[in-house]
């Protein structure tokens, strides 16, 4: 293929001058080495300044919405999340905590307001030697919003958005938040929530990820309206456009990544490039054995053809291929353009029919 023709040529050029490239890495390795000592460091270092530190999160026992929702940022600090009594502290409670407290972890976050865990609750840790902050508000979407702007004070290029009702998809979106170390919104079913507005307001971010059922498709909608873009997780078919948190490092700040990438020939860059996005195929899977020679039949036609020409080329009838199609579109896979009495459906995603 043509595409080969100016790796081999690279290949070849670098045996010409391959005693200036050796000594041309050489100096960028080491240039970089300076650059992550002087540069990596002080930026992680200010990173963990503006993340705020406890030693342990309290929740109340008797609703378990709060203990969900703090899970990423327990995760975010790897400290233990301990639900108490909202009311009053227990004799066991009491001694664990104060076992606790032995260590010199002294520094608890209380979630939600007084009517969540009790004054009397925090008058307790307060007596203890505790130095107690309370994070909470009237309603579990607010005490949401606001522990996701206390731990994200610089914003978020990805926020996750769950109902607050259903407990099932909370847990999934707590789940997903934990692994990809991004802040938590809660809102209604319905509608988003004035607090869920609130946070997307401050956090900033570019992607909102939905998790669940519990949330109404005209919420996806009008995020859209206001400028976000939307993944729904378990709804859409390709890979969440986010990449989980490489282990903490001050190097995973530096900029030794970019600069030896510029050390790499071009040629061998697009090689493997262009195998990875022909890789990048919607895998068979997804799609029911309906849908499958319906795809068949578009991917021998050229990813193109008149949608009253399926049921001729499937066997199905005209109401099935109707249905299959729209099915298709819900997916992503296929879209269908109007012209004159028909409808042309396309093709949209390369899709590997290999079982």
């Amino acid at each position: 293929m043509s595409f080969e023709k100016p790796f081999k040529l690279s290949f070849f050029s670098f045996n010409v001058v391959s005693v200036l490239r050796i000594k041309y890495i050489t100096l960028t390795i080491i240039t970089a080495l300076i650059l992550a000592f002087f540069i990596a460091i002080p930026i992680y270092a200010q990173q963990e300044e503006n993340r705020p530190e406890y030693d342990l999160i309290i929740v109340r026992n008797d609703d378990f919405i709060d203990y969900i929702t703090v899970q990423p940022y327990a995760r975010l600090l790897n400290i233990p999340v301990l639900p108490v009594n909202p009311q009053k502290l227990d004799e066991k409670t009491w001694a664990q905590l104060y076992s606790y407290i032995q260590l010199g972890w002294k520094k608890v976050l209380i979630v939600g307001n007084s009517n969540a865990v009790s004054k009397e609750v925090e008058d307790e840790l307060l007596k203890m030697g505790y130095s107690v902050t309370r994070i909470g508000g009237d309603v579990r979407t607010e005490t949401a919003e606001k522990l996701a702007v206390h731990f994200y004070p610089q914003g978020s290029k990805a926020v996750v958005l769950a109902s607050a009702l259903d407990y099932g998809s909370a847990l999934a979106a707590s789940k997903f938040a934990m692994e990809y170390n991004l802040p938590l919104l809660l809102t209604l079913e319905n509608d988003l929530s004035e607090h869920a507005i609130a946070g997307l307001n401050y956090l900033k971010p570019n992607l909102v990820i939905l998790v669940g059922t519990g949330l109404n498709e005209t919420i996806e909608v009008k995020l859209k309206n206001m400028g976000y873009e939307t993944y729904w997780l378990g709804k859409n078919v390709e890979k969440p456009p986010v990449s989980p948190p490489e282990e903490p490092s001050p190097y995973r700040y530096s900029l030794i990544g970019a600069i030896l990438s510029l050390t790499i020939a071009l040629p061998i860059t697009l090689y493997w490039a262009k195998k990875k996005w022909y890789s990048h195929k919607i895998p068979v899977e997804v799609l029911t054995e309906k849908e499958r020679i319906v795809v068949k039949a578009l991917i021998e036609q050229g990813g193109k053809v008149k949608q009253e020409d399926l049921p001729e080329l499937t066997g199905y009838s005209r109401p099935t291929v109707s249905r299959i199609i729209q099915e298709l579109e819900k997916k992503q896979l296929v879209e269908r353009e109007k012209i004159g009495k028909t409808f042309i459906v396309k093709l949209v995603k390369e899709i590997d029919l290999k079982e």
